[in-house]
C-alpha cells in the first residue's frame, strides 16, 4: 500500500454521521484505521469475510463479499446487543505499477445492518433513522 493511499467509506461513516457519531468517511488509510477502523472493530468483533465475486480489470479489483461479526459494543449509538450481524460489502481497490494499493472505496448496506441491530427505518422526505 502506498503510505498516502486515500480510503473512501459510504455507509458505516454515513449511518454514524446520521446518529450523531462520527468515523471518517474518508482520509489517508493508515489515519483512517486509526480514526474509524478502531471504533468499528471494538464494536463489532468476531468479523469473518467470505468473499464472492472478485474481477480485476487493468489496475483495478473490486470485491463482493458478506461480512459476519458479534455486536458486542457501541456501534452508531445503539449498545451492544450480543447479536450476529451480517451485510454485504464491496471494495474496490486501485494498484500502482508495483502492486501497490493506491486508492481504496468501501460500500455497505449500512440500513441492513442498522435494521438487525435495533433501528427502524421510515421514509418520508428521505431517508431517518430512529432507534426503536
Amino acid at each position: 500500500m502506498t503510505p498516502d493511499a486515500p480510503i473512501r467509506r459510504a455507509g458505516f461513516a454515513d449511518l454514524y454521521a446520521l446518529t450523531g457519531d462520527a468515523i471518517p468517511q474518508s482520509g489517508n488509510f493508515v489515519e483512517w484505521l486509526e480514526a474509524g477502523w478502531k471504533v468499528l472493530s471494538e464494536a463489532l468483533t468476531d468479523q469473518t469475510a467470505q468473499a464472492h465475486d472478485i474481477v480485476a480489470s487493468g489496475n483495478t479489483v473490486m470485491l463482493q463479499y458478506r461480512m459476519t461479526a458479534l455486536h458486542s459494543g457501541t456501534f452508531a449509538g445503539t449498545p451492544a446487543t450480543g447479536r450476529r450481524v451480517e451485510w454485504d460489502e464491496i471494495g474496490v481497490l486501485h494498484f500502482d505499477d508495483e502492486g501497490k494499493i493506491t486508492d481504496l472505496w468501501f460500500m455497505c448496506q449500512e440500513l441492513s445492518l442498522a435494521g438487525q441491530i435495533g433501528y427502524k427505518t421510515r421514509l418520508s422526505q428521505g431517508v431517518s433513522v430512529d432507534q426503536g
